[in-house]
């Protein structure tokens, strides 16, 4: 205990002093950062090759499949941005300000096989320097390719910014909404090579599942001395945020629960969390430093089944961003709580760095010392229930490190580094949260891709080397995914035109366990695996100034691997699926 907690105020001391150092540059902490876009900017940022991977994700049969991934192949991210255990829900698509001189509308939406559909929004537009608006939805809705295994997610962010005088307002709105089937997957697998997916028998075909998201954040920013280049002021901090989740099942099977808590006819599982936070403080900003930190008070409470329970906080935070030259930036991020949640704290700090054109350099450095949020504290589901005095509460710590190096312009190439730590963490094993059973995990990936275009050609290759503790050996070791494409224009260059093919190779590895219910990976000792996979997709695209298609041929590896496969205890290798798709540009 007492060495935990030197280590505890050695980060706090770190963090304080990178803040205080963060002082001596930065620029404009208000404005948000943007990338610069013109006229031939398209949508995604990406060349015609690659416009059918840019948005559309790659989708599995795993409940949760709405956020598209399969954790697995990226642990050290999703052990890094969870506070607590592993939820499916990891992603929020937010929008990112870009800078146009124009108003922009950018529309990507790609259809296929099962009512598969994925929308992207985003629209942004300076009014003048000082007021600008950018705003972004996104959707992803499936019939599901197994019985009860359809998913809707919506994302919807908005972010205001303006400025006049002496005075300047942020507004930073996200609303998240998740709902999907729970089959909790098949029955069994001996007929997949027999029947379509549709005709497999699945666990439950009753059981939903509700996300609700919401997050609001206001800083209002007022200057007493200097002016927009350099100046200090006062500042004020406003943020309300729910979540909460609801779980419904007609169908009880006592041999997978044998303890039923409230109801043995149906289930109705329901959580919400809510915050409001009010804090002020100080800050300045020049062209090469930027600094605030604020005294903050939150209240959150917490409904599951009638019974609230609450708690007042006040917590410390700063940011800092420094700016080193024309090249190099520094930003720091500290919080500590000193009431409610004594000792939690985060320290968020990155770098990046162009000493030439053709070479980039950036990294991240995270350690967070975090409670169970209030749902891990207090719970009661008609499966599970679980109450953790305040006295018993424990810490956990992560501590995430990642790099990048980038060495040329259209063609280079990129290595990457990740790592994360996890010490006395809480995940969901044998039906209760444990914090006494992985001790410390670790696990991280060294990945090198680039880009080759010859002529028309261009080459996208990419390997990923993965390492882990043995405790948690959940991930493939080797990955690579290759792309080739060719590119050409017909009818006096009216037409662009581009084919291709993606090919790749999984190495076989352990999976974690989704569980419904909550809405959670797990470690588990499953007595399947993933075998080692072979990935094959194919593309052409065709582009007429800013309107782009595409149709994309995915998972024609599924008549290659052996179809029983699985990338979960219960849930078989993703169909072959056709999907279209288009995007469009609009300035002004």
């Amino acid at each position: 205990m007492l060495k935990s907690i030197y280590i505890v105020f050695g980060f706090a001391l770190l963090s304080i002093l990178g803040v205080v150092n963060s002082a001596w540059t930065q620029n404009n902490l208000l404005s948000s950062p943007s990338d610069s876009i013109g006229m031939d900017y398209r949508s995604g940022g990406v060349d015609l090759d690659s416009i059918d991977a840019s948005f559309i994700g790659t989708v599995n049969l795993r409940p949760g499949a709405g956020d598209h991934r399969l954790i697995e192949f990226d642990l050290p991210t999703a052990l890094g941005s969870q506070p607590n255990g592993l939820s499916y829900r990891m992603n929020e698509f937010r929008v990112k300000p870009l800078w146009t001189g124009l108003p922009y509308l950018g529309f990507k939406y790609a259809f296929g096989s099962r009512l598969n559909q994925a929308m992207d929004v985003e629209y942004h537009q300076y009014f003048n320097s000082n007021t600008h608006l950018h705003f972004r939805y996104y959707r992803r809705t499936r019939n599901g390719f197994l019985r009860n295994s359809d998913f809707t997610l919506n994302d919807v962010s908005l972010l205001f910014v303006h400025s006049k005088n002496k005075f300047s307002t942020e507004i930073n709105a996200y609303y998240g909404a998740d709902e999907q089937g729970e089959n909790e997957g098949i029955v069994s697998d001996s007929l997949i090579p027999i029947f379509p997916l549709e005709f497999i028998e699945v666990q439950n075909n009753s059981a939903r599942s509700q996300v609700r998201l919401l997050d609001v954040e206001w800083k209002n920013y007022f200057r007493v001395i200097g002016d927009s280049t350099i100046g200090s002021g006062l500042i004020s901090r406003h943020n309300y945020e729910l979540s909460g989740r609801e779980y419904t099942s007609a169908i009880i099977d006592p041999l997978v629960f044998d303890t039923i808590i409230n109801d043995s006819l149906n289930t109705r599982d329901q959580y919400q969390t809510v915050s409001v936070s009010n804090g002020a403080g100080v800050y300045f900003n020049s062209p090469k430093l930027s600094i605030d930190a604020a005294l903050n008070h939150r209240y959150w409470r917490n409904q599951n089944l009638g019974v609230n329970v609450d708690t007042n906080e006040a917590f410390l935070d700063a940011n800092a961003l420094l700016r080193i030259g024309r090249n190099m930036q520094l930003k720091s991020y500290f919080y500590f709580n000193f009431l409610g949640a004594i000792g939690e704290l985060k320290s968020q700090n990155s770098l990046a760095f162009t000493p030439s054109q053709s070479i980039q350099v950036g990294g991240q450095f995270n350690f967070e010392n975090n409670y169970p949020v209030p749902y891990l504290r207090n719970h009661v589901a008609n499966y599970y229930a679980w109450s953790i005095p305040q006295i018993q509460l424990e810490m956990q710590q992560v501590l995430s490190v990642s790099g990048y190096v980038k060495y040329g312009k259209k063609n280079h190439i990129v290595s990457e580094v990740k790592w994360t730590s996890v010490n006395n963490g809480r995940y969901f094993i044998d039906g209760a949260w444990r914090q006494d059973t992985l001790d410390l995990i670790s696990v991280g990936s060294v990945a090198v891709k680039g880009q080759l275009k010859l002529g028309g050609w261009a080459f996208y290759p990419g390997v990923q080397l993965r390492f882990q503790s043995k405790n948690f050996d959940y991930q493939p070791l080797f990955s690579t995914r290759n792309r080739i494409s060719y590119s050409t224009r017909l009818f006096s260059n009216n037409l662009g035109v581009s084919i291709g093919a993606d090919i790749g190779y999984d190495t076989g590895y352990s999976f974690l366990d989704y569980n419904g219910v909550l809405g959670v990976m797990s470690p588990f000792a499953s007595t399947f695996s993933t075998p080692p996979l072979l990935r094959l997709n194919a593309f052409t695209a065709l582009s007429i100034d800013e309107f782009r298609f595409f149709v994309r041929a995915e998972n024609i590896d599924y008549f290659i691997n052996d179809p029983i496969s699985r990338v979960g205890e219960s849930v078989p290798l993703m169909p072959f699926i056709i999907r279209i798709g288009v995007t469009w540009d609009f300035f002004n």
